[in-house]
């Protein structure tokens, strides 16, 4: 577990699962053995296991608590959850909510759910199995869809591509039904020291969450990018990015922006520590984790 402070706001990180997962190749169909030899010396082993080759992940939410609100971002691939096409996710027994209540919270005390976007791995603790029923994991919680996202989806779930991965039948539906949705608009504030900015390519509607608080400032940033390597190689998308070309444009626009500031960067799937700031480096940028690794 992890914890940072931001004046009066508290962010800490809650972790499904870590390790190697994917052949550069796999997530990334830009990348070449060649490109992926030249980056070695600072991918291995914590960001590519040496082993098996494979790109170093993680899946995990933020937990961020505010003096009068508790936000869970993103809630991960779930427990239970029929993936057969997916075995990353398929039937796991993950200790997330454990993790969680170590964190000291329980289900219950979970105020809002906020989604950066809604792909699987980002949903999947929305609902838990109760009496053979998928119900809402967090009871008194208000679950924050992003509108744009959310119109994107609810149409693109019953096509073909959907057939053999009902996420939106176990994960978002029972949201719905609960009365526990809300859609919000991509510019949404929490209140004037967190808001979300619109960050569209991996998804139509994908937000990130910007905190500035007590003079300091983060930005959980979801998917624009799933690993270190992509701020070196910021024209690589991951296979998942909907729009390809706009998902570059604003990745490219992300680090413009942030690089050589003070601005702690809190990505999804990046390993232990998993967050950091960017910082430029040549014609690119890199990732410089907190602390050492």
């Amino acid at each position: 577990m992890s914890r940072w402070t931001f004046g009066d706001i508290i962010v800490e990180r809650v972790v499904e699962f870590e390790g190697p997962l994917f052949p550069p190749s796999s997530l990334f169909p830009a990348a070449t053995s060649e490109a992926i030899d030249s980056h070695c010396d600072w991918l291995e082993p914590e960001l590519l296991d040496p082993e098996s080759r494979q790109l170093v992940l993680a899946f995990n939410s933020y937990v961020v608590r505010t003096p009068r609100a508790t936000i869970l971002v993103d809630t991960c691939g779930g427990n239970d959850k029929h993936r057969p096409q997916k075995p990353r996710y398929h039937m796991k027994k993950w200790l997330y909510l454990e993790n969680l209540l170590a964190l000291g919270i329980k289900p219950q005390d979970v105020d809002h759910v906020l989604f950066t976007h809604l792909h699987v791995d980002h949903v999947g603790w929305n609902t838990t199995l109760s009496d053979s029923r998928w119900t809402p994991t967090f009871p008194n919680a208000e679950y924050l869809f992003v509108r744009d996202e959310w119109e994107y989806w609810q149409h693109q779930y019953q096509t073909d591509e959907f057939s053999d991965d009902p996420y939106y039948a176990d994960s978002i539906l029972p949201i719905i039904a609960a009365g526990q949705a809300v859609f919000i608009e991509k510019d949404y504030a929490f209140e004037k020291n967190m808001w979300l900015d619109p960050t569209p390519g991996h998804t139509p509607g994908h937000v990130c969450l910007h905190i500035s608080s007590g003079g300091a400032e983060a930005v959980i940033s979801g998917d624009i990018m799933h690993h270190p390597l992509q701020c070196t190689e910021p024209n690589w998308n991951s296979c998942f990015c909907v729009n390809p070309a706009q998902a570059q444009r604003t990745r490219r626009a992300f680090f413009d922006r942030y690089a050589n500031t003070h601005t702690l960067i809190m990505p999804t799937h990046f390993p232990t520590p998993s967050v950091g700031r960017i910082v430029s480096s040549g014609p690119a940028w890199r990732f410089s984790f907190e602390g050492t690794r």
